[in-house]
């Protein structure tokens, strides 16, 4: 089951659909009681930007977004979600990791103002170019952010993220790994 629209997956037209088949008898707020005060029909709930690590749901980062890793456990663990149900089906949990991969934007059409920056980041650079790949940077205290490379001016990387902010780094704070990635990126230029 692939999205029958072009362009970006988003929530309202593609993800809903699939939750409302194995995830909405539980986590919506048509019932009275929410399982796991997780109401999956909460547009706002959904856009909210306290993000922490293998929160529910991590734009950009599928692995740390728990809302499916759950769904890709094994049936007989006891964090799988959708709980004694049969497992969401390979195809349709492939769209949402997409999803979440494409910043889990809640509705294209009408995306917030962090969303529409994401879109008009990923639409500005060709999707070819090395340089254009959201990746890991990590400095020398072993603390990552997820970016992409801009350009190595002097000693300082300019690095964007998903939200479309851009971030001047200093070369020499970055790990040896980081540093030479923005070396070859540049020279790549």
């Amino acid at each position: 089951m692939a999205p029958a629209r072009a362009g970006a997956i988003d929530y309202v037209n593609d993800v809903t659909p699939i939750l409302r088949k194995h995830c909405w008898k539980c986590h919506s707020r048509e019932k009275s009681s929410v399982k796991g005060d997780l109401a999956l029909d909460d547009l706002d709930a959904m856009r909210d930007d306290r993000i922490g690590p293998y929160s529910v749901i991590q734009p950009g980062k599928p692995a740390n977004s728990s809302f499916l890793q759950a769904m890709k456990l094994e049936p007989r663990h006891s964090d799988f979600m959708p709980r004694k149900n049969p497992p969401v089906p390979a195809d349709e949990l492939a769209i949402i990791e997409r999803w979440i991969a494409g910043g889990a934007i809640v509705d294209a059409k009408k995306p917030s103002e962090k969303e529409a920056a994401f879109l008009a980041a990923e639409k500005e650079t060709p999707l070819d170019d090395e340089r254009a790949r959201f990746r890991a940077w990590t400095n020398t205290e072993g603390k990552s952010i997820e970016a992409r490379f801009l350009r190595l001016s002097g000693n300082e990387v300019l690095l964007v993220t998903r939200n479309g902010k851009s971030y001047p780094v200093p070369l020499e704070k970055l790990s040896r790994e980081s540093q030479a990635l923005a070396k070859r990126l540049a020279e790549a230029d």
